[in-house]
């Protein structure tokens, strides 16, 4: 894949002058810090992204992923020195006409179960009746796994109702996601200074530690 075409929330890089090590062993570093924050409900995993082109080489990206929102993070050595970036993203939804086509197909379907169970006199009543109940008997079951119903609120004026009535936004959505993007942040600067301390590296000021916000909406939707 080449560069994403996700929402991005924040970034950050710099170039660590006269240093090397290897990315994987880097990676591991910040995974360990990663961990001890025991950050809730996240998934750790590498994810190959494109230099260039399509044929280009590819360059692995630690990922930590929590609910809708990734943080890949990236370490390879530039010249003489040692590049560090990570980029904290929204991945974008599948097209909403995906959406429309999924929940009509499943509307079409489960009428026509009902057909043969209620008949077709009974049928257009109990769907009228059941058939909402049993999607939202689904939005309960995958309350938890975040993101998945991106496309749902895509959808134009339909998309609004149902997040105004499943999935409001909220102070406790936007406060999550920003100490989500803290907490992996702190433990990549932990990480920098973990692999540089006592090699003759410059401490990164705190201007240097501050990555660049781009937070909008987004973040807590």
């Amino acid at each position: 894949m080449a560069v994403p075409s996700d929402t991005v929330l924040s970034h950050w890089s710099k170039l660590i002058e006269n240093f090397q090590m290897p990315p994987l062993e880097f990676y591991s570093v910040i995974e360990q810090a990663v961990q001890r924050r025991e950050i809730p409900n996240i998934e750790i995993s590498r994810v190959d992204w494109s230099e260039s082109g399509v044929f280009s080489a590819k360059r692995e990206y630690l990922r930590v992923s929590r609910g809708r929102h990734v943080y890949d993070m990236c370490g390879a050595p530039f010249g003489t020195g040692f590049f560090v970036s990570s980029w904290f993203v929204k991945p974008e939804a599948a097209p909403w006409p995906v959406a429309v086509f999924l929940l009509s197909l499943s509307a079409l379907v489960t009428f026509m179960l009902f057909t043969q169970i209620f008949g077709y006199l009974g049928a257009f009543p109990a769907f009228v009746i059941l058939f909402p109940l049993l999607f939202w008997g689904l939005v309960q079951l995958l309350k938890d796994c975040e993101g998945w119903d991106d496309s749902i609120v895509a959808i134009p004026f339909l998309g609004a109702i149902y997040e105004r009535l499943f999935r409001p936004q909220t102070y406790y959505k936007i406060d999550t996601t920003l100490m989500f993007q803290q907490a992996v942040h702190n433990a990549l600067m932990e990480a920098v200074d973990q692999v540089t301390s006592g090699k003759g590296v410059r401490a990164l000021s705190e201007l240097e530690r501050k990555p660049t916000l781009h937070f909008a909406k987004a973040a807590g939707s």
